[in-house]
């Protein structure tokens, strides 16, 4: 798992990095400025013919952008800079790369009205004015250059974050964002990049390596990953030559209901291509006919009794409704204490009936947003909602999923890892039951709640990619996820 830093720790990295390689400041920034100014031409395949206009201040992000004007113009492309020389401190690093470029080829925004300057529309702006250290929100003089160039119809390209977000918690930032097409995130993906509300902001992220000591971050705190593949494919177990359907588990799953047979197929579907050896379903009498032609490989229970003693593991929720049949079945469920998975009315369910929080132990819930907010309330503040979610897992010892382009899962020592799956093609009716499936599943194999949630995240977020790519992201449903779990997992 990569860890996602805080500002202050990655200054702290710059600073191992350096003492660490022998080098000095200015150093790790041209070694940033040769990476960052790469990236730029793998990212943009007409680079060479494009117009730039670079707006720097005067710190290091200003120097890193600076740095990169000075390529641009050694290979001879259209360039101009803006520099916000708006304070009177200019770091040493961004004052070299003023004077590598050549101070009178700058424009000095101190010494020209604000009123005079435009942004050609045909150009693309380099945003390098403020880095993930900002910490008071932007006003004055830098919010209305940032102003012109929002205003504009420019590409804009950010080094490191867009320029007037803060690196975490925006809750209290008031001032004017840079609104970017893209952003050259320096080392390390900032945890405001982390949520949706920002992709206004940041647009597509792409990571710049530039050499850190990253062996110094396994002795940083951190509550905050990114999910890499290396952390899914590792906790897959694998399967051995006299290992038979007994091996794999048996899972429980309640779904359905009428008009919603759709769910119950689709969880089971799920649940039986990701591995299960037997798998057993409870649905509505005026469904069961549509289950057991639709997924002849699962077994039928009718009105179960509650006895889960042969099952290793439970999925609960999709399609089975709110009412108070609903109620019944959940809490009777939950009783079972077995590792579930609880997705949505079960969620729903839950959220009425605060009392079945401290039944949660050893469950996964998989809320999206409009549920996540019936569970814990309205929070408007992203950062709160992580908080909010390593607190109840903390406390409850279970793990919650809340799906989205970015998906966030907190773990039961309360960390939160992130699977960055970016993909409009999944967010379609019936995506979540595939998961639910899919997550049962591990668990009935054996795998922990926080491995399961990890896995099975994973193994639906990449099955829906190859989906999307056959399909596309507008033209993708739910059982196109479920079809290409062989296709992924045949890969591992």
């Amino acid at each position: 798992m990569r860890k996602i830093l805080s500002s202050q720790q990655t200054k702290q990295l710059d600073a191992i990095t350096m003492s660490a390689q022998g080098i000095s400041s200015y150093e790790l920034m041209e070694r940033a400025v040769q990476n960052l100014y790469a990236e730029m031409e793998i990212y943009c395949p007409d680079f060479g013919n494009k117009n730039f206009l670079v707006v720097a201040g005067t710190g290091n992000n200003g120097g890193d952008g600076l740095g990169v004007a000075r390529m641009l113009k050694n290979a001879n492309l259209n360039v101009s800079v803006w520099l916000c020389d708006f304070s009177s401190k200019i770091s040493p690093e961004c004052q070299t790369n003023i004077n590598r470029y050549g101070e009178d080829e700058i424009l000095f925004l101190s010494r020209h009205e604000m009123g005079n300057l435009s942004i050609s529309d045909e150009c693309i702006v380099i945003d390098a004015i403020f880095c993930t250290g900002l910490s008071r929100s932007v006003t004055g003089k830098y919010a209305e250059v940032i102003n012109i160039i929002n205003s504009s119809d420019a590409e804009v390209w950010s080094i490191d974050i867009p320029s007037g977000l803060f690196g975490e918690d925006n809750s209290q930032n008031d001032g004017v964002i840079i609104k970017a097409n893209v952003t050259f995130s320096i080392g390390n993906r900032p945890l405001s990049a982390m949520f949706a509300e920002n992709y206004r902001y940041f647009g597509n992220v792409r990571l710049v390596d530039i050499g850190h000591e990253m062996k110094v971050t396994d002795q940083m705190e951190c509550s905050w990953y990114c999910l890499e593949e290396s952390d899914a494919v590792g906790r897959i177990k694998p399967r051995q030559p006299f290992d038979h359907k007994g091996t794999f588990g048996h899972a429980l799953l309640l779904a359905g209901g009428k008009g919603k047979a759709g769910a119950a197929v689709m969880a089971s579907r799920a649940c039986l291509r990701s591995g299960i050896g037997l798998l057993s379903v409870s649905s509505p009498d005026d469904i069961c006919n549509i289950m057991q032609i639709s997924v002849p490989e699962a077994m039928y229970i009718e009105n179960w009794d509650g006895d889960a003693e042969k099952f290793s593991a439970i999925g609960i929720g999709p399609g089975i409704g709110v009412e108070e049949v609903a109620v019944s079945l959940v809490a009777n469920v939950l009783n079972c204490r077995k590792p579930m998975v609880v997705d949505a009315d079960a969620i729903n369910v839950i959220a009425n009936n605060r009392q079945l929080f401290d039944k949660l132990e050893n469950c996964i819930l998989t809320p999206h947003p409009k549920e996540f907010e019936r569970l814990f309330g309205k929070i408007e503040n992203p950062f709160e909602r992580l908080r909010a979610m390593s607190e109840f897992s903390q406390k409850h010892n279970c793990v919650v999923v809340l799906k989205g382009g970015i998906t966030a899962i907190s773990l039961t020592d309360g960390r939160i890892l992130f699977y960055i799956g970016m993909n409009p093609g999944i967010a379609t009716g019936g995506s979540g039951d595939v998961l639910t499936g899919v997550i049962t599943s591990l668990l009935a194999q054996g795998y922990s709640v926080d491995d399961a949630a990890v896995v099975g995240t994973w193994i639906h977020g990449e099955a829906g990619k190859l989906a999307t790519a056959d399909y596309g992201v507008i033209s993708t449903v739910a059982t196109d996820i479920i079809n290409k779990l062989p296709v992924m997992l045949k890969k591992l």
